[in-house]
Parts: C-alpha cells; structure tokens; sequence
C-alpha cells in the first residue's frame, strides 16, 4: 500500500522563505524521481504564480474547491511535478467555511482522492493562524518551520507550535514537528550567530543541521520553474537546498497509509 509524504511547511510570519522553501524542496523532490504535489493556500499565491504566472489565472483553484468540497484542480508544472493554484479570494475563506460541520478538515477530505498518486504532498501555508493553516496541519503527516534570523525570530513560534500540538492530541495524531529550517542565513552576521545559537539552545536536534544562507538564485530558479541545483547549480542556495532535502529525507518516518487517515 504506497505511503505519501504530506509536509506543512508553515510560519508565524511573512518573509522567512516559506513559498521559496516548498517551491524548492518540491522542485528538487520531483527532480530526484519522486511524484510531487504543491499545494498553494495562502492570499498571495506566490507559490501558483511562481509556477503558473502572475498574470495567468486557472479556470478553478483550491478556493472553490473548498467552497464545493470537491474535486481539488491539480495543474501539472513538469514531469513528477503538479500544483494546486491559490487565488486572492482565499483570503476570505476563513468566513466562508467559519460554519461548516468538520470545517478543520476539509483540505483532508479533498487530498484524499489524489494522495496516493504521490510521494510528497507539500503545503505551502499563509503567514497567520486560522482555520486554513489548521486544516494543513490536520492534513499533514510532517511539519516544517522556516524562521529567519531576526530579532523577533522566535516571536509568534510557540503559538504556531502549540496550535500544532493541539492539533496532533485532538484531531490528527499522525501529525510531527519534523524540523525547524534556519533561513536567511548571513554566516558574517553577529545576530545571526546569536539568534542560531538561541534556536538550538531552546529546540535542539529540532532545528536542521543545513542553514539557508541568504542567496539571490534561490528567488530566481522557481521563476523559469526549475530547482536551484539545475538553475545555478555551484550557488549558496544549491548546495544548501540540496542538503536540507536530504536532510528532510532522512527525517521522516513512515506516516500510514492514507485510507487508515480519517476514516
């Protein structure tokens, strides 16, 4: 029975490296020979722009999906790599599903017909904490949190780690913190130093071994739609990305096969 890899990639807040983090690890998966879906839920669809265009506007999207509880539009980008597209008005679905029986897990019922044609499953998530980021988290296997290093970097995590705890007790036990990835990174930088060496004094083994220095080739490989590594393949960001992906590979665990997932 084939297993899928379902990963929330989410923040507390925006400029971290969340979008540029599934786009590219969700490049680099697909690459490698593993069937991977991206699934873009947040307002801003920079993720669906990055692969589909900022000015090409697909016939459905995952808002009304969510709207009819059916038939999520997947979209394929290139061998082993499709997306679900995002559009503006999600960002009033939070109202829109405010009184649904269940209504934390809808995204979970709609992945459930297309799950076990993939190998990874990636969730870009929106920056703030409502129902749209609990339904990832009740349809993931596998969270990762990208924090960059600023002052206020740990500002806002506890609340985004304790949500997800209240999630695993109380509607998905297969949910895990799999990893928190430093992003952002300027290896020269005093407060960077400072705020790694807070991260791993507070969350140990936790945060990732591999930092994501601050690169401009990351940004710019999803946006001709190709992973870094094929991009720019002698950059910071290739060889940081790469070895996180293996380093997330190595992570994860076996979750249960998707018909042992809300039954």
């Amino acid at each position: 029975m084939k297993t899928t890899h379902i990963i929330c990639i989410a923040s507390h807040k925006g400029g971290v490296g969340k979008t540029t983090s599934a786009a590219t690890l969700g490049s680099l998966l697909s690459s490698s020979g593993k069937k991977t879906l991206l699934v873009d839920l947040d307002a801003q669809r920079n993720l669906t722009s990055t692969f589909i265009g900022a000015r090409n506007k697909p016939g459905r999207t995952l808002y009304e999906a969510f709207c009819e509880g059916k038939d999520i539009p997947v979209f394929a980008i290139r061998e082993n790599l499709d997306i679900v597209p995002s559009s503006l008005d999600m960002g009033a679905l939070d109202t829109v599903i405010a009184s649904r029986i269940q209504r934390e897990s809808i995204l979970a019922r709609l992945l459930r017909p297309v799950a076990e044609s993939y190998d990874f499953i990636l969730l870009d998530c929106p920056s703030q904490m409502g129902i749209i980021t609990v339904n990832a988290f009740t349809a993931a296997t596998s969270l990762v949190v990208p924090i960059s290093c600023d002052a206020y970097a740990a500002e806002g995590l506890l609340q985004l780690l304790d949500m997800s705890e209240i999630v695993k007790s109380g509607i998905n036990p297969d949910l895990e913190l799999t990893g928190i990835i430093i992003t952002r990174f300027h290896t020269r930088r005093t407060l960077d130093q400072m705020v790694e060496a807070d991260l791993r004094e507070r969350y140990g083994k936790i945060v990732f071994d591999t930092r994501i220095r601050e690169n401009a080739t990351i940004v710019q490989a999803p946006i001709v739609s190709l992973d870094i590594v094929s991009y720019s393949p002698k950059s910071n960001g290739a060889m940081d990305y790469t070895a996180l992906s293996a380093e997330l590979l190595d992570r994860l665990g076996k979750p249960k096969p998707w018909e042992q997932r809300y039954q």
